[in-house]
C-alpha cells in the first residue's frame, strides 16, 4: 500500500485509505507506515479519508507527522480552511505553520492577526514569511 501511495493512480485510493484505517487501529497515530499512507491519501485527494487524518493529526506525537497530515487535510478536507489550518497557524513545526498559512480563511481576525505576526516575526522561517506574504502582501487580496 505504501508504494500505492506514493505511486498509485485514483484507482488505488481504497487500498490507501483500506491500510491507513489498518495503521492507525493497529499500530497507532504513531506508526511508520503512516507517512507514506498519510501523504498518499492527500497525493490521491481522498475526501473520505479526512476523519482518520483528523484522527492522526490531533493523536500523533510527532510534530513532522503532523505537518504531513496537515498537507494531506488541505488537499482532502473541505473543511480545514476554517478548522485545522487555523489550529495549524500555531504549531511548533514550521511546515505545518506553512500550510496554514496558505490555506487558512483570512476572514477569521485570529487567522488575520496570526498572519500579521508571522509576517512581522523575525525568527519566523522564510518558507512560512513566504507563504504569509503570498496571502498579505500587496498583491494579496485584504486581510
Amino acid at each position: 500500500a505504501g508504494v500505492l501511495a506514493g505511486r498509485g493512480g485514483p484507482q488505488d485510493a481504497p487500498a490507501v485509505l483500506g491500510a491507513l484505517r489498518d495503521a492507525v487501529r493497529g499500530d497507532g497515530p504513531d506508526a511508520p507506515r503512516l507517512w507514506a499512507l498519510v501523504d498518499g491519501a492527500g497525493r490521491l485527494g481522498i475526501a473520505c479519508a479526512a476523519p482518520v487524518l483528523r484522527h492522526i493529526y490531533r493523536e500523533t506525537s510527532s510534530s513532522q507527522l503532523r505537518g504531513r497530515t496537515a498537507r494531506a487535510l488541505a488537499a482532502t478536507d473541505p473543511s480545514f480552511a476554517t478548522g485545522f489550518a487555523v489550529e495549524c497557524l500555531w504549531d511548533c513545526e514550521e511546515t505545518t505553520r506553512e500550510v496554514a498559512a496558505r490555506h487558512a480563511e483570512t476572514g477569521d481576525l485570529r487567522v488575520a492577526e496570526r498572519l500579521r505576526r508571522l509576517a512581522a516575526d523575525p525568527a519566523e522561517e522564510a518558507e512560512v514569511q513566504s507563504a504569509v506574504r503570498s496571502r498579505i502582501g500587496p498583491d494579496a487580496p485584504a486581510v
